[in-house]
């Protein structure tokens, strides 16, 4: 979910750090962080952006993304687009962000990023580029996360994490089929396809219960979709 890159020379910071950030748009920079950047999507930002648009996941990523297999590693990979004019983010007008309520996990953070370790966070933007950082408003960074609400994004963040089989050394080559099969967590469209075949409970024990909640329940589709792509992973990745 990383924008840009972080700047070296920016301090580590944590949870209860003092953190002075405003957004409004009456600053000169409004918006302009939402122009000329890789916002990196993860699964659950699709949920929410395509669900916000009332359109299906494989739509979105068609009109909405760059997708790919990473080259070597073959992990899906997945980009909102800009547009090709303006280079602004397309869901973006003078007025703001049109999709404010779903905005992706990095947008919410914003200036902040994930730092090298749990729990630690970096600025990824100076006082000459972001102004918002200078206003008088002061919080520390835990609060103003809890404020963006960047929770859930976190917690399905960690259950896509784990889906990847423990033999599997991170950073190695994946097989591209298997890469595929980890795409599906990012377009849920198609694994309602694969849910709704009659093999599906048989094969995997997924009581009806289980698998009528995940129809009319997005976030608990998502889940289930962890779960298959784990177990899918888990019977085809070797062991070494």
């Amino acid at each position: 979910m990383v924008q840009t890159d972080p700047t070296p020379d920016q301090p580590v910071l944590k949870d209860d750090s003092p953190f002075r950030f405003v957004c409004r748009d009456t600053l000169p920079c409004f918006t302009q962080c939402c122009r000329d950047v890789n916002i990196y999507l993860t699964p659950y930002d699709i949920l929410r952006l395509r669900r916000a648009l009332r359109i299906g996941s494989t739509e979105f990523l068609e009109k909405h993304t760059r997708h790919f297999l990473a080259r070597t590693v073959n992990i899906p990979v997945v980009q909102l687009r800009m547009d090709e004019d303006t280079l602004r983010c397309m869901f973006v007008s003078d007025a703001g962000c049109t999709v404010y309520e779903n905005r992706p996990w990095a947008c919410r953070m914003f200036p902040l990023d994930l730092g090298s370790r749990e729990g630690e966070y970096q600025l990824i933007a100076g006082k000459d580029r972001c102004l918002g950082l200078l206003e008088s408003s002061s919080s520390s960074v835990g609060e103003w996360l809890e404020g963006q609400g960047v929770a859930p994004y976190v917690e399905m963040e960690r259950l896509f994490q784990t889906v990847v089989p423990s033999s599997f050394k991170r950073g190695a080559p994946m097989d591209a089929g298997l890469g595929k099969i980890m795409f599906l967590a990012y377009d849920l469209d198609r694994f309602v396809e694969i849910i709704r075949d009659e093999r599906f409970k048989t094969f995997y024990a997924v009581d009806e219960d289980t698998l009528r909640r995940a129809l009319s329940d997005d976030e608990e589709l998502l889940r289930l979709a962890f779960r298959y792509i784990r177990s899918q992973l888990e019977e085809l990745y070797p062991v070494t």
